[in-house]
């Protein structure tokens, strides 16, 4: 199965939970997604955005496969990245994405992270 996982705001809020949580699913076999993304503004620096977050996902001991930066339309290209990754089910705390996803990636399960 794959397994989408937003970044900002659901990995970093509670990155002990995500360490376990990426453990347990790489364990059975399935493969991790980090679907994360960045504004227009971000453009040329997408690089060190990307090298960036790759260093806070090892160093908090996330398991994962790949990490995929998106642009903005964030939540139209988010579930581009679900519908052509076969995500099963996605990870993130913006209900717009989650909507969008829902809408454009069928099948896809859509858990709203809600960080309190």
């Amino acid at each position: 199965m794959n397994v989408g996982i937003d970044f900002d705001d659901t990995i970093t809020h509670n990155p002990v939970f995500f360490k376990k949580l990426t453990a347990a699913l790489s364990k059975g076999g399935n493969k991790i997604f980090i679907i994360s993304s960045y504004t227009k503004a971000d453009k040329l620096i997408v690089g060190r955005i990307f090298e960036e977050k790759t260093k806070k996902l090892k160093k908090w001991g996330i398991a994962y496969n790949k990490l995929e930066l998106v642009s903005e339309p964030i939540p139209r290209n988010k579930a581009i990245a679900c519908k052509n990754h076969n995500i099963a089910f996605i990870i993130d705390d913006a209900i717009e994405n989650l909507n969008k996803i829902k809408d454009a990636a069928k099948g896809t399960v859509c858990l709203h992270y809600i960080n309190r």
